[in-house]
């Protein structure tokens, strides 16, 4: 059988080397099913956190880890600062280059909290052109809540010598010292109104779309290279062996009818009819 044939001495170090490659398959197979399980679980989470109430930052302090509050919404009431108004200069997406609005939305209490209203395009990304794009001046916003955002490489936030309009970051420590209120210790995504225009300016993003990814679709595809392998490996051999074999065994050469040696008269095949003579 040939199947028993792959561990003869023959083919046992060539099998290991398949049979690796399976164990990585079947593992890399079962990473995806749990990084698939993984996804299931944080959109479920996130779907819950997204139905519960907002969560009122003008009655409720933040928690010290943003990370309770992901996905679910914030709803804060106060007073835009737009004299204090900041560019964050990350680009936009993909479809738009621009700045994001950062503007301060005062509370009760000398507090604040930054508020990303939304993008702006390039060309107008001038400070002289933002009074365009100032909308209400006292009311209620709805967001997601989002970190501040450190130097990299666990630099301290240093506040700037002077204060500045453009931020490659939202970094709440070091723009908290040019303004004259205590701010929040996480800034707001502010996220559409119902019934705003998709093209309106300042440009709001939409929150990132809930999807279990191509983690079980890769998964099928790993366990699929397991059997292709497996199976494929054994034709392999059965091939080999096959046309090895062939080769000890002497062709067979059809045989040949053997030459007539009969001479006109005799009995045979070619022999002549005898011509009788006229007895007359």
């Amino acid at each position: 059988m040939y199947i028993l044939k792959i561990f003869n001495k023959k083919w046992i170090l060539l099998t290991i080397i398949v049979a690796g490659f399976m164990v990585l398959f079947v593992r890399l197979g079962f990473w995806q099913l749990d990084r698939w399980q993984q996804k299931i679980d944080y959109n479920t989470r996130a779907a819950e956190r997204w139905q519960q109430p907002p969560f009122d930052l003008n009655g409720n302090t933040l928690p010290d880890d943003l990370a309770a509050l992901e996905f679910r919404r914030v709803q804060a009431y106060g007073t835009f600062d737009y004299a204090r108004q900041i560019a964050l200069t990350v680009n936009c997406n993909e479809y738009l280059s621009g700045v994001h609005l950062v503007t301060p939305l005062v509370l009760e209490e000398n507090r604040a909290v930054l508020v990303n209203r939304g993008c702006v395009p390039l060309d107008q990304a001038d400070p002289t052109s933002w009074p365009q794009f100032e909308e209400m001046q006292t009311g209620t916003i709805t967001g997601l809540i989002q970190a501040s955002q450190p130097p990299p490489n666990g630099q301290q936030s240093t506040p700037p010598a002077a204060p500045q309009r453009s931020w490659f970051r939202i970094d709440i420590p070091a723009i908290q010292a040019q303004l004259p209120y205590e701010l929040e210790s996480g800034w707001i995504w502010q996220l559409p109104e119902p019934g705003r225009s998709a093209t309106a300016l300042p440009l709001r993003m939409e929150p990132m779309a809930l999807n279990e990814g191509n983690h079980l679709s890769y998964a099928i595809q790993w366990f699929a290279f397991v059997a292709i392998a497996g199976f494929g490996y054994i034709m392999f051999v059965r091939y080999r062996e096959r046309k090895a074999a062939g080769l000890h065994v002497a062709p067979q050469v059809p045989a040949m009818p053997a030459e007539s040696t009969a001479t006109p008269g005799e009995e045979g095949d070619l022999a002549l009819p005898a011509v009788q003579r006229d007895s007359r």
